[in-house]
């Protein structure tokens, strides 16, 4: 008896430690913010945000949780500037294949589905003028970390959002998880983009990233994403003939808790 009231004791002390942390750990918007919570969206003019704790649902035991782990605050003024991903996760990486609880992001036009306000029609790779995006964020990954993402697809036609034929991603801030999925995936060359920043191309199925060839951190930037696109093409891994949607940035978490802000993001297409 006394075994089982110990047991008891313990559960309940540990029950009691889960739900103080999830309270203070709980995001909490501010006068003209909204918090976005898992499996919605927000968009405003041609901009666009959703919380997609894809790789938490893949597993029994946290499909539950993914429904509270995620969350982004809103400057309903700034959007998409000043957003806020939380992510509150197991102090591990989940075992699902991609090493990931899911991709928090926010979105220039359709990057993957989601309709904006303002719609901004596809482009032709090969019309393409300009296609750049200057980002300015920070990361507090002292209890977890994630990835911090651009990304965008590049599609066989301008109507099917699944039509994906490739994946391009840029990895601002990749913990070592990442790293070694990265430096295990097929190499593609050495790219150098216009400021002379180095990067290493390597490719995982249709997944096309660039990371820099110095391991470390890019919080603060621009990214000619045109000039890499053309880069692409000398290597055969773009046609031209695939169309262009949205662009992507944002969180995937990977261990613990932690929070992303996007302090500043500006898109250019033409």
């Amino acid at each position: 008896m006394r075994v089982i009231r110990a047991i008891s004791a313990g559960l309940l002390a540990i029950l009691a430690l889960v739900a103080l942390l999830f309270w203070a750990t709980a995001p909490s918007p501010k006068p003209g913010q909204l918090l976005l919570l898992p499996k919605t969206d927000f968009t405003k003019q041609r901009f666009f945000a959703y919380v997609g704790p894809w790789g938490g649902e893949l597993a029994t035991s946290t499909r539950l949780w993914s429904r509270f782990a995620d969350a982004m605050i809103i400057d309903l003024k700034r959007f998409p500037a000043n957003t806020k991903i939380s992510w509150r996760w197991p102090p591990f990486a989940p075992r699902n294949g991609a090493g990931v609880w899911g991709y928090n992001w926010v979105a220039y036009d359709n990057y993957a589905g989601g309709v904006t306000e303002q719609r901004v029609e596809p482009t032709r790779v090969r019309d393409l003028k300009v296609f750049r995006q200057r980002f300015r964020w920070s990361i507090a990954n002292r209890w977890g970390d994630a990835n911090v993402l651009t990304e965008f697809y590049l599609r066989s036609n301008a109507t099917d959002v699944e039509a994906n034929r490739i994946e391009i991603g840029w990895f601002l801030h990749a913990p070592a998880e990442m790293r070694q999925f990265f430096d295990s995936s097929r190499l593609v060359g050495a790219y150098v983009d216009p400021t002379g920043r180095r990067w290493t191309v390597r490719m995982f199925d249709k997944y096309c990233m660039f990371a820099l060839e110095k391991p470390g951190d890019l919080p603060e930037g621009e990214l000619d994403m045109l000039h890499a696109i053309r880069w692409l093409q000398q290597r055969g891994l773009v046609t031209g003939d695939e169309w262009l949607w949205g662009v992507g940035i944002g969180a995937e978490p990977i261990t613990g808790l932690g929070d992303m802000t996007l302090h500043e993001w500006r898109v250019v297409r033409q």
